[in-house]
């Protein structure tokens, strides 16, 4: 019998700009910073959009862009809230952990249940000093919490997960504050 022909696999992880790249650490200042997020949530995809326009080449589509959230099943009929990071940027008592490309699962406070993520949304729309696509993405993200929190059939269970934060080199630890 007539061995197939094995097609070569790409190994390792597909190319973040759909081109060759390598990693470059800089330093810059922290408004600089504050002003590329603004563009991108990933400082390197900021600077390409910036290249990229400046260039006038096309930029490879992204999914990003406060896009909502969603629910994705892990297994056994369990699932996470994923979401575009930047959507709960600033969110009281919210941490968005890296998943898979441009989304993020949502770690909350002890003791914090999805009626108080929901309320943290709340906040921050009555907050005011909000871009439209954001208070749009916002307000999506609230009814898509309300309608989860309601729904008869899903549960939400509340889990702890352990965040290790390490300090950056050259700062001191003041103690813990508890």
């Amino acid at each position: 019998m007539p061995t197939p022909a094995l097609t070569p696999r790409r190994r390792g992880r597909p190319q973040k700009f759909g081109r060759p790249a390598r990693l470059v650490a800089m330093t810059l200042p922290e408004d600089v910073v504050a002003w590329l997020e603004s563009i991108h949530t990933d400082l390197g995809r900021a600077v390409v959009v910036l290249y990229d326009a400046a260039a006038h080449r096309q930029t490879a589509p992204q999914t990003a862009g406060l896009t909502g959230a969603e629910i994705v099943e892990v297994g056994e009929g369990r699932g996470l809230i994923l979401v575009d990071p930047a959507l709960v940027r600033g969110l009281r008592g919210v941490a968005a952990i890296p998943f898979s490309g441009h989304r993020a699962f949502l770690a909350l406070e002890p003791t914090w249940t999805i009626a108080d993520l929901e309320l943290a949304v709340v906040d921050c729309l009555d907050g005011g000093m909000l871009d439209k696509q954001r208070r749009v993405a916002l307000t999506s993200f609230r009814a898509q919490l309300r309608d989860w929190r309601t729904d008869p059939s899903t549960k939400m269970n509340a889990r702890s997960i352990i965040l290790v934060e390490r300090r950056r080199p050259g700062t001191h630890s003041r103690g813990r504050k508890d």
